[in-house]
């Protein structure tokens, strides 16, 4: 393999990394203060790889960008915050984002003091079973259900949960 003159490298892979950091960043994947920390370890694994390169194979351009965009991906994959599963008053919770079931706990019970009795009941249903089980426990139409499920969200959005400019679900 011919030696490959840094000059002709280094260019190429910043701008594999920096437009796949603005991207991280832009969707919301990484903070921006962290963009520099990921595109350096980024950049650390374009090196590492560079030994691998064979200019049969592909140009150097290439290269760079596949190796970025796997790096990326693994990076990306090892910072997510797993979920923690919790057991509260003989019920299982998925907390994230930092948020202890038992303040979770708190808070949802907050938000179904809002609520009207069949609201009330499906959240609580809503814990340990799925929306079909619950509309043949209930004897209602699935479609009721979901509509529920459907103010439930609004409710909880309402409180402070869920992505509230996007609109989006628990």
């Amino acid at each position: 393999m011919p030696e490959l003159d840094l000059r002709q490298v280094l260019p190429l892979a910043l701008r594999a990394v920096q437009v796949r950091g603005a991207a991280a960043v832009g969707t919301g994947r990484v903070a921006a203060a962290d963009r520099e920390d990921l595109e350096q370890d980024a950049l650390l694994g374009l090196w590492m790889a560079l030994r691998r390169y064979d200019a049969s194979r592909a140009s150097l351009r290439t290269f760079l960008e596949r190796v970025a965009d796997k790096r990326f991906a693994s990076l990306l994959r090892h910072r997510r915050s797993p979920v923690q599963i919790e057991c509260l008053d003989g019920h299982w919770f998925a907390t994230a984002d930092g948020i202890p079931a038992v303040q979770f706990h708190v808070d949802f019970e907050r938000v179904l003091a809002s609520l009207d009795v069949p609201d009330r009941t499906l959240a609580l249903l809503l814990i340990d079973h799925g929306p079909t089980e619950i509309s043949r426990m209930l004897g209602i139409a699935r479609s009721t259900v979901y509509a529920r499920i459907a103010r439930l969200r609004q409710a909880f959005l309402d409180a402070g949960y869920g992505p509230a400019a996007t609109g989006g679900s628990l």
